[in-house]
């Protein structure tokens, strides 16, 4: 085989497909407007340019491409190096790059459950006037009451309870960080499992895990994603022991994993994998599993009924819809918005957006050995009925780095793209190389552009969120409207005691304004200027209704001035 022939081969395998995935999002982005939703926006404004970027160096890393012959070899060690490495720039990127700030809704709740915590209490409680007009501090994703005793996230607990253990020995930016860590030894500890006499394989696998910046970005933030792909990887590795001891230990991480956030994540990566004890016979295995997850499934299912009766009030009120999981889900089903098909597509447009540039080509190659090879089989098995039922139950992502609902399985992509690997024969000496200069044109080239758009993205929501705490008001009114999620800067502490009180101006009813206003001195309440919300709706390319704002804020303005309260703009 001639060195042309390499290079043009490679050529196809590396490039062509890569280019066919940046061409169909440019159609996407030219069909679906990006004022749509979140995801589309996302699509026009960051995803595409990378695809396209991502091919043009693609292209130029194929360019005369020599061959190495020698193996790459490491050890933990270099596992332990490259998450650390990974830890670092991630922990200093949360306050350079994200400056510092819980944009989404999510993050948030992830931050406010982990001061409660932090607290040795379970729920926040509330009292005085706001056991009646919570709902004005916002109250979004929090457990549904008719009256409220105390408020704390409908999300499980254990992600939040990692964040307040980092915080009390330290501060709470440090776990997605210590998950790299701990998710670049799994998965190196995976990989010499699976391919025990080929150390290349394990190296391999963490340069992969090395130029995704869907894994580095994300533990910039409180997101529960990086902590999933973590245990998720720990796990794999604990059942490919296949020790008694190894599987109590993976059925305690899976107890930790499932509680983390949304019940729903870990059984999905897991249930494909067990299905290997059935299909090997491993009946002691498969009992013992099975009775483990059905305990882990009960307990997580009895968890928010147990929280409802700690934030709800009145004892004999009804529990209402989204308490359960099973109301939960039918209500997220039935709350699509025509756009599932375009979402979806453009979730795995931002996916592979933000992966390794090589990820895509080997995992064609693994997706290949996964209709042989039943580990494989099962980690792409993982891989589809996640993508599945989230196109079924919530297509529609919002915020985050990459595609969320698929980054504990980032994992499954590496490992199976390795598999790929394994199969690419005598062509293998190239593709060393092309390894090494995609990794490097990642971090000199992909990372700095993506960092560039997660700052675009974060600073203007950060820059008027410290504008609002920087006022000298007793109570802020924003409105949920005026600009892109501007809901979201109604972010309030558990104890409420700081100032200013952040309020939904949609929430100011009279009966409010009444009791806000009925203390003496008289609360000063601030309203925002169409300065303070002007970066973000730039970002977003939306034209500002100025009237509309002022017509709204002019309406609860009057009420409050009714009521004796003072009244300011923040400019």
């Amino acid at each position: 085989m001639t060195q042309a022939m390499t290079n043009t081969q490679l050529f196809g395998v590396a490039v062509q497909r890569p280019a066919v995935l940046a061409m169909v999002a440019f159609v996407l982005a030219a069909l679906k407007g990006a004022d749509a939703n979140l995801s589309l926006f996302f699509l026009h404004r960051q995803d595409r340019w990378l695809l396209l970027v991502g091919v043009i160096l693609l292209a130029l890393c194929v360019w005369r491409l020599p061959a190495r012959e020698r193996a790459f070899s490491g050890s933990w060690r270099l596992a332990l190096a490259i998450g650390t490495l990974m830890a670092t720039v991630a922990f200093a990127g949360h306050y350079l790059i994200l400056s510092g700030y819980d944009l989404s809704r999510d993050e948030q709740m992830a931050t406010f459950d982990a001061q409660v915590f932090a607290q040795g209490q379970l729920v926040a409680p509330l009292s005085g006037i706001w056991r009646n007009h919570a709902e004005a501090l916002n109250t979004m994703f929090m457990h549904p009451t008719n009256e409220t005793a105390g408020w704390i996230s409908a999300y499980l607990p254990l992600n939040a309870a990692f964040r307040a253990l980092f915080g009390l020995i330290g501060d709470a930016a440090l776990t997605g960080p210590a998950m790299l860590v701990l998710g670049a030894v799994a998965l190196w500890g995976c990989a010499r499992r699976i391919w025990p006499t080929d150390r290349e394989a394990a190296v391999v696998a963490l340069l992969l895990y090395l130029g995704s910046g869907q894994i580095l970005f994300n533990a910039m933030t409180a997101y529960a994603m990086p902590t999933h792909l973590a245990l998720n990887l720990a796990w794999l590795w604990l059942f490919l022991r296949r020790t008694t001891t190894a599987d109590l230990a993976a059925l305690a991480v899976g107890f930790v994993a499932v509680g983390l956030h949304q019940p729903i994540m870990h059984p999905m990566f897991a249930a494909p994998i067990l299905f290997l004890l059935l299909l090997e016979r491993d009946w002691r295995r498969a009992a013992l599993y099975f009775l483990g997850y059905a305990a882990i499934g009960g307990f997580w299912a009895w968890w928010p009924n147990a929280m409802w009766v700690l934030v709800e009030a009145d004892a004999a009120a009804p529990k209402g819809q989204g308490i359960d999981y099973i109301s939960r889900l039918t209500l997220t089903v039935m709350q699509g918005d025509g756009l599932r098909l375009a979402n979806m597509v453009a979730n795995i447009f931002r996916f592979f957006a933000w992966q390794h540039l090589l990820l895509l080509p080997l995992l064609l190659f693994g997706f290949a050995v996964a209709r042989k090879n039943r580990l494989a089989g099962a980690l792409a098995g993982g891989i589809l009925l996640t993508t599945t039922v989230m196109f079924v139950i919530l297509p529609y992502q919002g915020h985050g780095f990459g595609y969320r609902y698929l980054h504990g399985l980032i994992g499954n992509f590496i490992l199976l793209a390795v598999f790929g690997w394994m199969t690419l024969g005598q062509t293998l000496p190239h593709w060393r190389v092309l390894l090494m200069r995609t990794t490097a044109a990642g971090l000199i080239l992909v990372f700095p552009l993506q960092a560039w758009m997660a700052h675009s993205f974060y600073a203007p929501y950060a820059q008027a969120s410290k504008r609002i705490a920087a006022s000298s008001a007793d109570f802020v009114v924003v409105g949920e409207t005026d600009a892109p999620f501007s809901i979201d800067l109604v972010i309030n502490p558990p104890a409420l005691d700081a100032r200013p009180i952040r309020l939904i101006r949609g929430a100011v009813n009279p009966a409010l304004a009444q009791a806000m206003c009925g203390t003496q001195p008289a609360p000063l309440v601030a309203f925002l200027g169409k300065g303070v919300l002007a970066p973000i709706q730039a970002y977003h390319n939306v034209k500002h209704d100025g009237a509309a704002q002022d017509k709204a804020n002019q309406a609860v303005e009057t009420e409050l001035r009714q009521r004796r309260c003072r009244t300011t703009i923040i400019e």
